[in-house]
Formats: structure tokens, sequence, C-alpha cells
């Protein structure tokens, strides 16, 4: 049987005395993404936060819920809305190749080599098919989570089938309809998680293999985890409270020294969990690589019997 602690303990050694490089190659991997949301931030152009905006303004008001179809429409349409959406794709673009050269850094030290900041950029060959496999494991969680999706759009019914002319009548139904949206998403949640754990090894076959192809590496990750999506969970969610200690500590240091300050906090706290998450993950999918179809314990995994060939 797998532990997480001991994957954790041998991420924690592979870090050891490396967290700078660690650190420093994910914050080139995060650069992107995080310009992109500042600027959005910045002038106000950050289209799921205008979106929510949209959408509780039109909450318990008519005039606004029958306004709201064209009034996305005029959101979406804006120049500064449109720009920031490229930008952001550009951003989501340029992330999976940058993810592929911190992968293969961090399978590299946990096998003890040492390799520097610019292994970050050591698989930029492969930058189409680090997007191609970016796609597919979308695609594929998707359909995983296709009956939430379908569950979703069938909860918004009761909305659209509401006398406009009632202002009771409407009301009564978004709350229906938001009742059902949240039963929707937790449904579509657990599903595209149950999907995702198939394919989660993908990213790391390519990293480490960059000759592999896109759907071999899909392949290879779904045999891997063939029984093994649970350990993944458990180790996963063993971050969990780390996470939740970042987000507490930022919040007291914001009634402290500010907003500014309490985001950098919060920012280098999950930079430094995601680099532990990461080689925690790679330790789990070396125990896998060196047997993932004969059901072989790692030699460094205790089992209670010496002679102990299998999982279970």
């Amino acid at each position: 049987m797998f532990f997480s602690a001991a994957f954790k303990a041998k991420a924690r050694a592979a870090l050891s005395q490396h967290w700078q490089t660690a650190l420093l190659i994910a914050l080139i991997v995060n650069l992107p993404t995080l310009l992109m949301q500042g600027i959005a931030a910045f002038t106000h152009n950050d289209v799921i936060a205008r979106l929510e905006e949209l959408a509780l303004r039109a909450y318990g008001n008519t005039a606004a819920m029958n306004a709201l179809p064209d009034s996305v429409r005029a959101m979406l349409s804006e120049p500064g809305i449109i720009v920031m959406t490229a930008l952001t794709v550009l951003a989501w673009l340029i992330t999976p190749v940058f993810e592929a050269g911190l992968n293969h850094w961090t399978l590299e030290r946990l096998r003890g080599q040492e390799l520097p900041v610019s292994a970050v950029f050591s698989r930029l060959r492969i930058f189409l098919k680090s997007i191609g496999l970016r796609l597919m494991v979308v695609l594929k969680v998707l359909l995983w989570m296709l009956p939430g999706i379908a569950a979703l759009l069938l909860s918004m019914i009761p909305l659209f089938r509401a006398d406009p002319g009632s202002t009771e009548a409407v009301y009564s139904a978004a709350n229906t309809s938001i009742h059902l949206v949240y039963i929707s998403m937790i449904v579509m949640t657990v599903l595209g998680v149950m999907g995702y754990l198939f394919y989660a090894m993908a990213d790391l076959i390519l990293a480490d293999e960059p000759e592999e192809r896109v759907l071999s590496c899909l392949r290879r990750s779904k045999a891997m985890m063939k029984g093994r999506r649970s350990v993944l969970m458990s180790l996963l969610l063993s971050f969990l409270l780390w996470y939740l200690l970042v987000i507490l500590i930022s919040s007291f240091i914001e009634g402290i020294g500010g907003s500014v300050v309490a985001l950098m906090v919060q920012m280098l706290g999950s930079l430094f969990i995601s680099v532990y998450m990461l080689a925690s993950e790679g330790a789990f999918y070396e125990a896998l690589r060196k047997a993932p179809l004969q059901q072989e314990v790692p030699a460094d995994v205790p089992s209670p019997d010496p002679d102990e060939q299998n999982l279970d």
C-alpha cells in the first residue's frame, strides 16, 4: 500500500537545500498568469469578476435580470475585455511548456540530479505537444463532467419558464434555479476530479519522456492510475490544510499590513505549497514508473510482509 507520508518525505529530501531554485522556477512558470491577473484587476477588465457583478446586480431585480443577456454581450464586446481575454489565452498557451520544464527539473531532483534554473526552458521543443496534452486533458475531464454540465443547464429551466410579468414568480424561480445550480456544481466538480485523477500523471510522463505521443501519455497515465486514484487524492488532500493556513495567515496580515502585503504572503505561501505538492506527486509518479502494471510495492515503501508484491 502506498503512503502519502512516504512521498512527502521523498519530496522534502529532494528539495532540501534546493528550495530557492524550485521557488524561482515556479515563479517563472506562474509569471504570465500572475501578470494577466494583476493587469485585469488594475484595469477592472477581469471577465469572471465582471460577470459576477452582473449576476449579483440581476439577482432579485426583474429589470436587470431581463437585461442580463444584453449586458453580458455589451461587456464582452468592450475593447479592454477583448484585449484582456486575448492576453489571458496567450498566457494559458505559454504556461504548459514552462510547467513541463518545472516537472522535468522536479523529477531530476528526485533522482538526485541538479539542474539550473534554466531547466524551466528545457522543454520548449515540445511547445505544441504540451498545449495539445493540456487541451486533451481538459477535453477528457469535460467528458467526465457532462452529466453535471447537463444538470447545470437543466437547472436554468425554472428561471426561463417563469412569468416575466410576475416579480414573485421570477424571484421564486431564481431561488429554485440557484439551489439546483449548487447541486449541479457539486456533481460536476466530483465527476471532474474523478476524471482528472486518471490523467494526473500525463504531464509528468510528457516532461520525463518528451518524445512520447500525447495520446500515449494519456493512456499510460490511465493505466498507472487504475486502482490508485484514491491514493493520489489522499496525497493531494493532505495539502489542503496548508492552503487553508496560508489563507488564514494572509487574512490576519491584511488587517495589520494591508492588502498588498497580505497578497504577497498568500502568493509566496501558495507557491511554496505548490512546489512541495508537485515534488510529492513526482515521488508518487516515480513509484508508479518503476512498476506501473506489475502492482509491485516500491522497496522504499514499508510493507508488513517483505515478500509481498501486491499493492493491496
